[in-house]
C-alpha cells in the first residue's frame, strides 16, 4: 500500500478550504449554524516596517471575520499570532502577519469579496439581495464593488479610435417646488454615456447631456488619447456636436442613421395626424384606414410582405385624398434609400432625389426634415464613408437600464457609475 509523502491537511481543513489556514476547532451553535476556528499554517512573516522575518510569538489574538456560508450561517474565528520584530533598531515592536485571504484590518475574507463581486457584476443581482444572501451588510458589498472599479485600467491608457456618445435617464422625472416663487420645476436627471464604438466598452458616465458635461470629460483626457480618436458617432444633438468640436477638433462626427429614420417616421406621423384633424376635426379612430395601419406606415417598404404591401396601397387609395400622406411616406422611404448607399457619390445622388421629393411634397413637416438632413449632411457623409454608428452605444444603454431596474433606483451616482463600468469591462473581457 502506497501513501503520499509530505504533509497532509486534515479533513476539516480540506473541506473548509481556506488557503493558508487550517481548522483547529468547529462546533455547532445552539441557535443554528457553526463556529469554525482557524489558524495560519505558517506563522513566519516579515515586519511591514523593516521587512525582517520573525517567528517569535508575542501573543495570540482572535478575530471574527465573514466568510462564504456553507449550508447555513458560519462564524469564522481566526486565531492570529502577534509577532515580535526581530530587528532591534526597528521602531515597530510587534506586528500581526497578513495573508492573501485576510489582508490588514480585513473583516471579510478575500474569497467572500470575490464571490459577492461576481454575484453583483457577473450574475447581475441587486446589492441588497447579495448582502442578504451572504449574511453581510449592504455597504460591505457596495464597497467591494467600488474598490474593484478603482482598479479598472485608466481610460487614457486605452487605445480608442472611435467613440459613441448617447444619453440616458438616470432616475425618474421629479418635481421640485420653489419656495420663494411658489412654482414647480420639472427635473429630468440625465446622464451621458461615452462608449468605445469598436468594442462597446463603456469608458465614462457623466452627469447631464449638455456640451459642458461631455466636453469636460473629453478635455480631461490626455492629448495623445484625444489625438487618436478619429470618428465620434452621436445622435443629431447640437450639444454633443459642440463638445466634440471643441475637445476633439481633429475627429470626424458621424450621425446615427436610426435617429434620422426616427425623425422621418415622426414626420409621417405628424402629417397623418394633421390630415385627420383638418378633414374630420377629431383624432384618428379605428375606422380610419390610416390610423388602423399607422404602424405599417412606419415600416420599411422593402421589409413588407405581399399582403402588407396590398394593405398599404389600400390606405393610400382610401384615406389619402390629398396625396399628402403618400408624399410624406415617399420622402421617408427615399431617406432610407439614401442611408443604405455604399458610397458618398451614391448618397449625394440620392440626396438630389430626396430634394425633388421634398419640393414636390411642399409641406412644413417635410421641409423641416429636409433642413435637418441639410444641417447634418457632413456627418451623414462620414456615416456613409466610415460606417460608424451608435449601435454599440445603444446596446450599452440597454444594459445600463437593466442595471437601473435591478438596483430599483440609485441615489448615489458614484455607486451607479461603478457598477456600469465594471459590468461593461467584465462583458468585454468575457
Amino acid at each position: 500500500m502506497f501513501e503520499p509523502t509530505g504533509s497532509r491537511r486534515d479533513a476539516a481543513s480540506v473541506i473548509f478550504n481556506l488557503p493558508g489556514y487550517r481548522v483547529i476547532d468547529a462546533v455547532d451553535l445552539p441557535l443554528g449554524g457553526r463556529r469554525v476556528k482557524v489558524q495560519p499554517v505558517d506563522i513566519d512573516d516579515g515586519c511591514p516596517a523593516c521587512g525582517v522575518v520573525s517567528s517569535r510569538v508575542h501573543a495570540w489574538v482572535q478575530q471574527r471575520v465573514h466568510d462564504i456560508p456553507y449550508t447555513g450561517h458560519i462564524v469564522v474565528v481566526v486565531r492570529k499570532p502577534r509577532l515580535v520584530c526581530a530587528e532591534p533598531a526597528c521602531g515597530r515592536r510587534t506586528f500581526t502577519p497578513v495573508s492573501e485571504q485576510l489582508p490588514a484590518r480585513a473583516r471579510c475574507t478575500t474569497r467572500l469579496r470575490t464571490a459577492v463581486l461576481e454575484a453583483v457584476i457577473d450574475s447581475g443581482r441587486a446589492v441588497a439581495e447579495v448582502a442578504a444572501d451572504y449574511g453581510v451588510a449592504w455597504w460591505t458589498v457596495q464597497s467591494t464593488v467600488n474598490a474593484a472599479a478603482v482598479l479598472l485600467p485608466d481610460v487614457d491608457d486605452l487605445h480608442v479610435r472611435r467613440l459613441g456618445i448617447d444619453e440616458h435617464r438616470y432616475r425618474r422625472v421629479r418635481w421640485y417646488r420653489d419656495v420663494d416663487h411658489g412654482r414647480w420645476w420639472r427635473v429630468e436627471p440625465w446622464m451621458s454615456t461615452i462608449v468605445n464604438a469598436d468594442c462597446g466598452q463603456v469608458l465614462g458616465i457623466v452627469d447631464g447631456r449638455d456640451s459642458a458635461a461631455v466636453g469636460g470629460w473629453l478635455a480631461a483626457r490626455s492629448p495623445a488619447w484625444r489625438d487618436r480618436v478619429e470618428v465620434v458617432a452621436i445622435d443629431p444633438s447640437a450639444a454633443f456636436r459642440r463638445a466634440i468640436t471643441d475637445a476633439l477638433p481633429n475627429a470626424k462626427i458621424s450621425v446615427d442613421p436610426f435617429h434620422l429614420v426616427q425623425l422621418a417616421n415622426l414626420m409621417v406621423t405628424r402629417v397623418r395626424q394633421r390630415l385627420v384633424r383638418d378633414r374630420e376635426h377629431r383624432r384618428g379612430r379605428k375606422i380610419d384606414p390610416a390610423w388602423a395601419n399607422r404602424r405599417l406606415l412606419l415600416r420599411g417598404y422593402d421589409t413588407l410582405s405581399t399582403r402588407a404591401k396590398a394593405r398599404l396601397e389600400h390606405v393610400f387609395a382610401a384615406d389619402d385624398p390629398t396625396f399628402e400622406l403618400s408624399a410624406a411616406w415617399g420622402v421617408k422611404e427615399q431617406l432610407r434609400r439614401l442611408l443604405h448607399t455604399a458610397t458618398v457619390e451614391q448618397a449625394r445622388h440620392e440626396k438630389m432625389i430626396l430634394g425633388c421629393y421634398v419640393v414636390a411634397a411642399d409641406m412644413d413637416e417635410t421641409w423641416r426634415l429636409w433642413a435637418t438632413i441639410d444641417t447634418w449632411w457632413p456627418a451623414i457623409e462620414v456615416l456613409i464613408s466610415t460606417g460608424v454608428t451608435n449601435a454599440r452605444t445603444e446596446a450599452a444603454n440597454t444594459g445600463i437600464k437593466q442595471i437601473k431596474r435591478t438596483g430599483r433606483g440609485y441615489k448615489n451616482p458614484a455607486h451607479y457609475q461603478a457598477r456600469i463600468l465594471l459590468t461593461s469591462a467584465a462583458r468585454r473581457a468575457a
